[in-house]
């Protein structure tokens, strides 16, 4: 059996649980199961998304306690022997599961489909979000394949049961950002092996740019914290591209003229993300590594 996990935050997916339904209704209903956790969402969207448990398995949570600790969670509430995860914006294409099922053969550990965005989402007023989610997170399954572990994304993947019971998210990270990264290293270091198919869901919600922008703080803040514990861990260094950039910068021991940049141009920058005109995701790169800087030098 395969169980869809869904964790859900402030977001009306009961439409989304509807649509995955349909597909469950056409296969052999023993083979899939939904089931949805809600992350103490608003009473707006708790009432918007009572309907679901008229469709599936559900449990709203008396608070909220975070990406990662929620997807260990559903260890507890899911019967299948795969646990298919999946962001609650997603936009589900047809015979999306029965891609996922036809994996199973090979009985896999891990099983990443991939994400798309809209071309909807392609506005001034969520600019930032766009170009980011398609030159960076949106991949095709050939590009993902070549770096398997760093393709790692939680939006939508499927792992056997025994590999997560093992393999848990770190509860620790409680704000947005960097699960996925620490989650994908993790199976790299136990030599879990990641298959990577064209199944890929469409990313319905695109934040506006200063929701995204107040996102990417707190990932980064997040990366800052793995650092602390992982510097010495070379690898994982390696893995992550902001992290690699930082310790170039470290080594030529630029990370003070970096910072003195950061500082001068950090609110001009902001407002022009915020503004979504002509931005340029070098630009964004650099304001993520001023970020980094600040987080693990000029933070006291």
């Amino acid at each position: 059996m395969i169980s869809i996990c869904i964790p859900i935050y402030n977001y009306y997916t009961y439409p989304m649980v509807r649509r995955l339904k349909k597909q469950v209704d056409l296969a052999d209903k023993d083979d899939y199961e939904i089931v949805c956790i809600d992350d103490h969402s608003s009473s707006y969207y708790a009432s918007q998304n009572k309907g679901i448990a008229e469709l599936a398995a559900y449990v709203p949570l008396d608070k909220n306690i975070g990406r990662a600790k929620i997807r260990n969670l559903f260890l507890k509430y899911a019967k299948g022997e795969y646990l298919l995860f999946m962001d609650c914006d997603s936009l589900v294409p047809e015979q999306f599961l029965s891609k996922y099922s036809k994996t199973l053969a090979s009985n896999p550990s891990v099983v990443v489909g991939g994400r798309v965005y809209d071309e909807r989402g392609n506005d001034t007023s969520h600019r930032l979000r766009y170009l980011y989610g398609t030159k960076v997170e949106s991949q095709p399954v050939d590009v993902r394949a070549q770096h398997p572990y760093r393709s790692f994304q939680t939006s939508n993947f499927m792992v056997r049961r025994d590999v997560l019971e093992s393999i848990r998210f770190d509860e620790s990270i409680t704000k947005y950002g960097h699960e996925d990264t620490l989650f994908g290293y993790q199976l790299e270091q136990r030599r879990v092996p990641i298959m990577h198919i064209d199944n890929p869901v469409v990313n319905g919600e695109v934040e506006e740019n200063a929701e995204f922008l107040h996102k990417t703080v707190e990932a980064v803040e997040n990366l800052a914290e793995i650092y602390d514990r992982m510097w010495e861990d070379q690898r994982f260094c390696e893995s992550v591209k902001l992290l690699r950039t930082y310790s170039r910068v470290r080594r030529m021991r630029l990370q003070g003229v970096v910072y003195f940049a950061f500082r001068l141009f950090k609110t001009p920058m902001e407002n022009h993300f915020v503004s979504g005109n002509g931005i340029s995701l070098n630009q964004f790169s650099f304001y993520k590594l001023g970020l980094l800087i600040k987080q693990l030098h000029y933070n006291n």
